[in-house]
């Protein structure tokens, strides 16, 4: 902090607002935008005694509402890559100077990002940067580019501190610069308002960075749009199509990933809840917990990790569960909470049971776990994903690699970091989560089960909900009917951190040649953690186990300090660790995501009963 001060009282750099903990503004509430740029604003008023003009869009995720937003917080002018003005009909080759944009009569400046520029900037040699900068002269005027790029490529990203630093690219072009003053010159957004007229006004549509768009495509609709593009490279000889593809809208992360749409819509959901109650001003430590669950890293996924790495999503519900806690402690107060509400917005109602240790919610689709929040440790234990097919997947099984020198950008340099990874390429067909009912062929074996065959399941099927209130507790049951099989699903709650669970099947046929099964999902961080105990015998690792004829399963987690204890009517577990395959900077690599437990009933075709507690002895 004291060099950033440093520097900037030398005038070596500008300080720029945005959202304080870098929300994907378009994503979270109105309410929300604007208490996070004005924190931001205090931040950097307080810390340096500067009041900032221009804004950083996370990501340069754009939705034209926007603009009034950042003009009622007091700030002037925003960055956005050239490509946002391409795909808003502008043609040029290259975008100079800034632009006007409004909303609502609120208006801002938007200065375009040279693209060009950015993917020179540090992946090219020097002399080939300062070449590009000195093309876009013009005689007898002044020509205004802009450069904002992620810090992360002068070091953090493969292979780019060696070049940087070592083989002295940075030295180089500063060195470069220098010399090329006369014609090179550097300026700050707040000296190019005053220095340049806006070349007019501009409406942007919805988008984000051309990578972006292309992430949130589905494997099929991302095979079209690279076949199209493909054509126009070899068609398009001067390039006069290429503005007019684009991939998809950001927001559709949400239709892509179920579970990362529960936990977006969760957000919002606590968000409206906390902004019909109260205010920044009277709750300002609840309200950092929920902007600071608004960290957009979790709520899409690209080419680096996001949504598929488990801390990041542990983090945003850790501070839910905070700011939640907060809330029902000063407004709630009830030790008993039983309430109805489509949280995801998939059309089925959820039912949210709260106690002073549990937070649990459980859909109307298959009377499944949507979330299973412990208070004590501001933990979900139903933080999972599903596996499912993902367009990089394909480069995968072709284990193509590209050779770092060829590549220009940190885009084509990702390539595998372990072998066989292509195993670990099984999708499934219904959404993982906690108490999902199937119905399995006889002798099923847990390879089987975990490749997604031999058997049906019922997670997708609407059951019928009662609700049951007593001081203190509730019973839901949750009823399924189909002509050779009929069952009720009874879940109790008390004020305890534990629930019952008890399966009456009132009509079996079906089971008279399959097996039932019950399975749930457990997100634990640190599988190298995690001790089983089947029936009191300890047992160390859970990659793949299967246990004959117990009656208890008790998980240990000493990394986070969790015991969950599952009590059960004897039947046989199946218990795996849970992979995907998904990118991060360096590589395409094996994550572990959850504990998957299947429990099968094959004895007693009348009844099955369940006991989960999570209390501290297990």
């Amino acid at each position: 902090m004291d060099r950033l001060k440093n520097l900037e009282a030398k005038g070596q750099l500008e300080l720029i607002s945005g959202g304080y903990y870098e929300p994907i503004l378009s994503v979270v509430s109105d309410d929300d935008k604007l208490a996070q740029l004005k924190l931001m604003n205090e931040f950097i008023g307080k810390k340096f005694k500067k009041t900032p003009q221009g804004v950083w869009v996370s990501e340069r995720i754009w939705e034209p509402h926007l603009a009034g937003i950042i003009n009622v917080a007091g700030l002037k002018y925003t960055f956005l890559d050239d490509t946002h003005f391409r795909y808003a009909g502008l043609a040029k080759n290259e975008f100079f100077g800034y632009y006007i944009t409004e909303e609502a009569l609120k208006p801002i400046f938007v200065f375009p990002i040279s693209k060009t520029l950015r993917y020179k900037i540090p992946f090219s040699r020097v002399e080939e940067t300062i070449g590009l900068l000195k093309s876009f002269l013009c005689h007898n005027e002044d020509i205004l580019v802009t450069l904002f790029d992620d810090g992360e490529k002068f070091g953090l990203w493969p292979h780019t501190y060696d070049w940087v630093y070592k083989k002295g690219w940075l030295n180089n072009f500063f060195s470069l610069l220098t010399k090329n003053f006369d014609s090179i010159e550097t300026i700050f957004a707040h000296e190019a308002i005053t220095r340049f007229k806006p070349q007019g006004i501009v409406y942007l549509p919805c988008s984000s960075y051309e990578e972006m768009t292309e992430w949130v495509l589905e494997p099929e609709g991302f095979s079209k749009y690279e076949l199209l593009k493909d054509y126009l490279k070899k068609n398009d000889n001067f390039g006069v199509f290429k503005d007019f593809i684009r991939g998809g809208f950001f927001r559709n992360f949400y239709r892509k990933y179920a579970r990362l749409n529960y936990m977006h819509k969760r957000m919002l959901f606590l968000s409206r809840r906390l902004h019909n109650k109260t205010s920044p001003k009277d709750d300002k430590e609840m309200f950092k917990s929920l902007w600071r669950a608004q960290c957009n890293c979790g709520y899409w996924h690209g080419i680096f990790g996001g949504f598929y790495l488990g801390h990041i999503r542990a983090a945003i519900y850790e501070n839910l569960i905070q700011a939640e806690k907060g809330f029902d402690k000063k407004y709630t107060k009830k030790p008993f909470i039983v309430e109805r509400a489509d949280i995801d917005l998939d059309g089925f109602q959820d039912t949210i049971v709260k106690n002073n240790r549990l937070i649990c919610v459980i859909s109307d689709r298959g009377g499944t776990i949507l979330e299973l929040s412990l208070k004590d440790k501001d933990f979900n234990l139903l933080n999972t994903i599903t596996r499912q097919e993902e367009s990089y997947h394909k480069r995968v099984k072709e284990n193509t690699k590209k050779n770092i020198k060829d590549a220009v950008t940190i885009h084509e340099i990702i390539q595998s970091k372990e072998k066989d990874l292509d195993k670990y390429l099984i999708y499934d067909k219904y959404e993982r989560l906690g108490l999902i009912d199937h119905v399995l062929e006889k002798n099923i074996s847990l390879e089987k089960f975990n490749k997604q065959t031999n058997f049906w399941t019922l997670a997708n099927e609407v059951y019928t909900v009662s609700i049951g209130k007593k001081k203190n507790g509730a019973v839901l049951s949750y009823s399924y009917q189909q002509e050779d099989l009929e069952f009720i699903k009874k879940i109790s709650f008390t004020k305890k951190a534990k629930f019952d669970v008890e399966y009456i099947f009132n009509k079996n046929n079906l089971l008279q040649n399959y097996d039932f099964g019950v399975e749930f999902n457990l997100f634990l961080q640190s599988p190298q953690d995690i001790i089983l105990v089947a029936d009191g015998s300890r047992i160390s690792g859970a990659d793949y186990k299967t246990f004959k004829n117990i009656s208890s399963l008790g998980i240990k987690d000493s990394y986070k300090g969790i015991d969950v204890r599952f009590s059960f009517d004897e039947a046989d577990v199946f218990v795996m660790l849970l992979h995907s395959v998904s990118s991060s900077e360096s590589g395409f690599e094996k994550s572990y995501q959850q504990m998957v437990i299947l429990f099968i009933n094959r004895i007693n075709k009348e009844s099955f009963n369940l006991c989960i507690n999570l209390g501290k002895e297990v």
